[in-house]
């Protein structure tokens, strides 16, 4: 099987990861993979062909990118598609699908979409122009059209895709949720380095949240939620960074909150971090927490129940999938709410054994090989009767 998909450029955080072991998963089955983008992705396999195209700017995020995307990969795909006999399409984003969909139509050959968020929601935090808001929506519209199957990583937003394509319900839209990745062990004695890395004692009790800062992560309610908790050896570790030009202000924002709250003691800013780091990271702290307004599936807390680390999220769709159980979850928009459910987890040995032990079940339901499931749910969905 030939396989044809595209991204423009590899950015930081959970989804980009996920486009990796996508094509990772058709390599180890033997598969062939043509995949275009504007700068090299970094896999080297016999069956892997990167087709770069030349840029002539050195920065990848800004419209004029953008607009070289849309303009230029419809054309290149439908080109090498047909040079090298493609047999299958598989769109990693609305936007992909969009792109894309012209060559299923010209080459008559299936695409599936894999879906990961909503992509508007991060347009509208950023009060982008509305213009170009009706025109994200448009093109979200066609690519789920353009789609024979569509996959997506969460009940809540195969509810909404479907709620998009009430005209078209010959569209199969599945479930394939996260999985909890390979989680490097550390050695129990850098538990005391790893914090004293940080500026956090040793006696302190240590919240954590990660992922790719931006406004949606909610971050700011978080900040003032400590401001409130009255325990002073109770520290705030802020893991990540911004994805885009767009989010770097957000940080300065948060950090500027901490001055403003009189808490810049006790929230710290590692910024980016490896994989090692971050499992060194996790092993040094008590609770997890996500207080997040719009989420796929997050892998960072998928991550932290690798860990064993027990998780509070906000109770909205991608995180709910995970979490479940109401004592794991609080509304995002409730800073007391967030304050009482820490305060409990810290105060109550009960409820603190409770939320660990729903933590540990919640773990064994996300460990499972998702190269091998994603590979498969493409693979069905194409041989089914409304793909041909």
């Amino acid at each position: 099987m030939k396989m044809l998909t595209a991204m423009y450029t590899i950015k930081r955080g959970g989804a980009y990861d996920r486009f990796i072991m996508l094509i990772e998963a058709f390599l180890e089955r033997g598969c062939e993979v043509h995949c275009l983008s504007l700068t090299p992705i970094q896999i080297r396999h016999p069956f892997f062909h990167n087709h770069v195209a030349y840029w002539p700017f050195s920065k990848m995020n800004t419209w004029q990118a953008r607009l070289f995307v849309v303009s230029i990969f419809p054309l290149w795909a439908l080109w090498s598609g047909w040079r090298n006999k493609i047999d299958l399409i598989v769109a990693f984003g609305i936007l992909y699908a969009f792109i894309q969909g012209f060559s299923k139509y010209l080459l008559r050959k299936p695409m599936v979409t894999l879906i990961r968020g909503d992509s508007s929601f991060g347009l509208r935090m950023r009060n982008t122009y509305p213009g170009l808001l009706y025109l994200n929506c448009r093109i979200e519209s066609l690519g789920l059209r353009f789609s024979d199957s569509i996959i997506t990583n969460s009940g809540g937003l195969r509810e909404e895709i479907s709620k998009k394509l009430k005209t078209r319900r010959h569209i199969d839209v599945k479930v394939l949720p996260n999985n909890i990745p390979t989680i490097p062990v550390p050695d129990p004695q850098d538990l005391i380095p790893t914090r004293a890395r940080y500026g956090i004692p040793e006696d302190a009790k240590v919240l954590i949240t990660a992922g790719v800062l931006n406004r949606g992560k909610n971050i700011e309610t978080l900040i003032s939620c400590l401001a409130k908790i009255e325990m002073e050896n109770l520290h705030l570790l802020i893991t990540g960074d911004g994805s885009t030009k767009d989010d770097f202000p957000y940080r300065e924002f948060l950090e500027g909150l901490t001055r403003d709250l009189k808490v810049e003691n006790r929230v710290h800013f590692p910024g980016w971090v490896e994989k090692e780091e971050l499992s060194r990271i996790y092993a040094a702290s008590d609770l997890f927490i996500l207080p997040s307004m719009n989420e796929g599936m997050p892998n960072a807390m998928l991550e932290a129940l690798g860990s064993d680390l027990p998780c509070l999220g906000s109770n909205i769709p991608g995180i709910r999938d995970i979490l479940y159980y109401e004592e794991l979850m609080f509304d995002p928009t409730d800073e007391q709410a967030i304050v009482n459910k820490i305060n409990q987890v810290f105060s109550d040995v009960k409820f603190f054994n409770r939320i660990r032990e729903l933590c540990r079940e919640r773990k064994q339901a996300f460990t499972f090989d998702w190269k091998q499931k994603i590979f498969q749910t493409i693979t069905e969905g194409i041989s089914s009767p409304e793909a041909n």
